[in-house]
Order: structure tokens, then sequence, then C-alpha cells
């Protein structure tokens, strides 16, 4: 049975209440990237920060939802200092303990729930999408960016105590920050994530065996396929993008994604549906032909695959 939690505000009290991803999308739509502290305790859960610049907006932090699955359109980096949490994230659970950092991508599944009554310490780093793209960009780095886009589960890294005692502060700095000067905290928290990619997703590549880069043009390709509005008739759309014959570019995924073209389009369909199903209006059927999925049982079958869960099920976990 899931433990009732309590939510909590350390500082002021507001007047208005709105979901904590929402008041996270409102954070990002001003700074592009925010630090969250976060504390678990007694079947309790507090946010720890101090935010007097934004207090004018009246927002109370529902920190209620981090135990209920959900999705977010930004990422967030999650490192945790203190106990252990249950992450579940599309259909996969993982116990982390302290040192965990997490990559969670916009449009995973997820939720975290304490393991036991001990405390729990963890930060999130909050990064829209786009800073997120330019991010990858200025890091030049394929292989960290197919990482962070295409693994099955959030990227996952382990630390060594005092490293992650190290970035735990440097968290910390910038929460402070945050609350005393929000400007100069903008690009120390660019910084800082460009720091946690390039270390920590670029490690993860180091200790596994070496990947082929992708070649320039399917790298590109990828990218205009992932910014379509519409995604029906998605993969004529793809192959007549690439120029090249089907053979050779199933080849290519396969080789440097380790995915058909059809997979990669299938995965970004799902991602779009997750996003549409949070209108409690939309229909499970207008949802997948808008998609352009072949038949609705098809798209159940691949959306249980994806997320563990089926449409309706889904839905339940939003409303």
């Amino acid at each position: 049975m899931k433990k009732d939690v309590s939510r909590k505000l350390i500082g002021k009290k507001p007047r208005k209440e709105v979901p904590l991803n929402i008041q996270k999308e409102y954070f990002l739509r001003k700074t592009h990237t925010a630090v969250f502290l976060y504390m678990f305790q007694d079947g309790e859960v507090y946010i720890v920060n101090s935010f007097p610049h934004l207090m004018e907006d009246q927002f109370l932090l529902d920190v209620e939802e981090v135990h209920d699955f959900h999705i977010h359109e930004f990422a967030e980096i999650l490192l945790l200092a203190k106990g252990y949490l249950l992450h579940e994230v599309n259909g996969s659970h993982h116990i982390l303990a302290p040192g965990s950092v997490v990559f969670v991508r916009p449009y995973d599944l997820h939720r975290l729930l304490p393991v036991n009554s001990e405390r729990v310490v963890f930060a999130s780093l909050a990064i829209d999408s786009v800073a997120v793209r330019e991010l990858l960009e200025y890091l030049a780095a394929p292989s960290i960016a197919n990482r962070f886009n295409t693994s099955p589960e959030a990227p996952c890294l382990q630390l060594p105590f005092e490293e992650a005692r190290n970035l735990m502060l440097q968290m910390e700095n910038l929460s402070n920050e945050q609350a005393v000067n929000p400007e100069n905290s903008t690009p120390m928290a660019r910084a800082f994530a460009a720091q946690l990619f390039a270390n920590c997703l670029g490690r993860l590549e180091s200790a596994q065996q070496k990947e082929d880069v992708p070649p320039v043009w399917l790298s590109r390709l990828r990218e205009t396929a992932e910014g379509w509005e519409s995604l029906k008739d998605a993969v004529r759309r793809l192959h007549d993008l690439s120029r090249c014959h089907p053979s050779h570019l199933c080849k290519s995924f396969q080789r440097y994604y380790d995915e058909t073209p059809t997979d990669f389009l299938n995965r970004l369909r799902l991602r779009k549906a997750a996003y549409l199903l949070n209108d409690k209006d939309a229909k499970v059927v207008s949802v997948a032909t808008e998609l352009g999925f072949d038949s609705v049982s098809h798209f159940h079958h691949l959306f249980k695959r994806y997320y563990g869960v089926t449409p309706a099920e889904y839905r339940r976990t939003l409303h």
C-alpha cells in the first residue's frame, strides 16, 4: 500500500498551489535551469529551497508529485546524497544508493519512493529542453548525446562518496545563489550541467565498449525527426529526407544506435502519446490515429512495452 505522504514547504506559505512539475516549468521559462533540494523523512516530503524573487507569484510547491508517476518536458539530473530510493522508470525498477546520479530525459515516465523510514536527501537540477539541446551541441560529443537520447532507461551512474559529496555542495551553492542572485545562478547552473554531462555520461561511455561515432548526416536526420510536430507518415518522410536506400538507412541506424528507423520513430510517437494523454479529454483511439499507429492494439502493445503500463493505466496515474 502506498504510504500517505504529506507535503511541506519550508518558508513562508504562499496562497496558490500548483503541481510541482508545472511550477518547475514556470521557473525554467525564466531561468532555463533550476536546482531543487528535497528531503524525505517520517513519511513526509520537504523541499528546502528558498525562492524569494518568485514569491510575488504566490506559489506553493506540490512536492507529493515526486511519489506519483509523472513525465515532464524538461530534463533533470538527480543526485542522491543520503538514504536509499526506489526509482521506477519506463517499467523498470532500481534501488538508488547514496552517490547515484540519474539523467531523466523529457518524457521518461518515472517516480521516486523511499525504501525505508530513514532520512533521504537528494537534489534535482532541472534543465529545459532547449538548454539541453544547446548544451549537447556545445559539448560536441556525439557519443554523450547518443547515450542521453537513446538509452532505454534513464542513464545512471554510481559515484564515489567524496565526489558525490562535492557535487551536492555545488548543488546547494547553486540553490543559495538562486535565492540571492538569480541572474548569476543561470550561467552557473548551465556550466554545472555541462560538467555533469561531460564527466558522468562521458564516463559511462568510456566504461563500456567504444562505440562508432554516427556520421553527421545521420545525427542531423534524427535531430530533424525529433523536431517534427506531426508524426503521421513519418517512415516515408524519414526515408525521403535521408536520400539513401532504405536498407542502408536501416543498417546505419542499427550500427550506430542499435535500433531500426521504425523503432526510433515509434519511440518518438510514444513520447508524444504520453504528452497527449495528459489531456483527460483526449481519446486513446484518437491519439493512436493522430500519431500514425496502424491499430489501437499495436499502440497498446508498444506503449506497455516502453512505459510498463497500458495507456489507460498510465492515464489513471495522472488523473
